[in-house]
């Protein structure tokens, strides 16, 4: 006699969930060792690099594991200028801020990306404010403030024009963030992210041989470089941008974004260890407010989220269109 078969099947929001806080953390990893790498080479060189790589890298997968699919030339334009903006402007400002302030500033800024996607959606009419969403963000807002509170007095020269550098950034994920949903759940996850991200490697490398003629000399790295920029490129790039939109699959962008508060507290670790910055009883706070915020935005909510109206209509819309096998 055979013992029943027990499944075990991960509620969707909590998969989500999971996936967005993998990625965020991968993402303040990213933060300090782009700071170790960035005084070899300059911001577009950089960020060219790291996403060519990592958009080569997912096309290969792509290929061989998924049909692609046929996208509409109206929806094509579009993703081309929000693979511009995402993977063209972020990293570029991103990496641009990181020349000026310090890793931990520049950490303390990703936790504006809640606060940016959940006004953009709330004017879009993409989500609605709720409580647990406001307070969520308040209480992740106050646990980086916390945890980075001892660090921010301690800035670099020049350090507000590299914050600002960083917000605007920060602008340029929270616009994906709330309109890509859409087309994720129409054409696929992989697809939309590998075209995404060869438009905005592709608009990078033309903005670096435009402005530097002298490229190549920025591509010349140490072995301890080369192996910063494999790792930024395939992990910090690729694999956090997949699970990224994984998880913008299965749940809203202000539940995403919320785990947002996990970049600068594994940034604040990691810097401890590469950087010799200080861990202290101010950053596990921080730690426990962020685990709080996203606990509570996400509680009581194991069924399809009733608050994204825009992201059922999205998955409503997909379910008529041809079916698109996706990793």
């Amino acid at each position: 006699m055979s013992l029943p078969r027990m499944q075990f099947r991960m509620p969707g929001t909590v998969a989500g969930v999971l996936m967005a806080s993998t990625a965020t953390g991968i993402g303040g990893g990213t933060v300090v060792l782009t700071r170790l790498i960035i005084d070899q080479t300059d911001s577009l060189a950089l960020a060219f690099l790291r996403y060519g790589i990592a958009a080569v890298f997912l096309l290969l997968v792509l290929l061989i594991t998924t049909r692609i699919p046929r996208m509409t030339r109206r929806d094509l334009a579009t993703l081309g200028v929000f693979g511009i903006i995402m993977f063209s402007g972020f990293p570029f400002f991103m990496n641009r801020g990181l020349e000026d302030t310090t890793a931990a500033r520049g950490a303390l800024l990703f936790a504006s990306i809640p606060m940016l996607t959940i006004i953009i959606g709330a004017v879009f009419r993409v989500e609605r404010i709720t409580w647990q969403k406001t307070a969520g963000i308040l209480i992740a807002i106050g646990g980086a403030f916390l945890a980075l509170g001892e660090n921010v007095s301690m800035t670099a020269p020049d350090a507000l024009r590299g914050d600002a550098f960083m917000f605007v950034a920060m602008l340029c994920a929270a616009i994906y963030n709330v309109f890509s949903p859409r087309y994720l759940v129409r054409y696929g996850n992989l697809p939309v992210t590998v075209y995404t991200m060869l438009m905005g490697s592709g608009f990078l490398l033309i903005l670096a041989l435009l402005t530097n003629p002298a490229l190549s000399q920025d591509l010349v790295f140490d072995s301890k470089g080369w192996l910063i920029i494999v790792v930024l490129a395939i992990p910090g790039a690729a694999l956090m941008n997949f699970l990224w939109g994984r998880a913008l699959l299965l749940i809203t962008p202000t539940q995403a974004t919320i785990t947002v508060g996990i970049n600068p507290i594994v940034a604040l670790l990691l810097g401890g260890w590469l950087l010799s910055e200080p861990v202290t009883l101010r950053i596990l706070g921080g730690v426990v407010l962020m685990v709080t915020a996203i606990v509570l935005t996400n509680y009581g909510r194991r069924k399809k989220p009733r608050d994204s109206l825009a992201l059922a209509r999205y998955k409503n819309r997909a379910s008529s269109s041809e079916t698109i096998n996706t990793l």
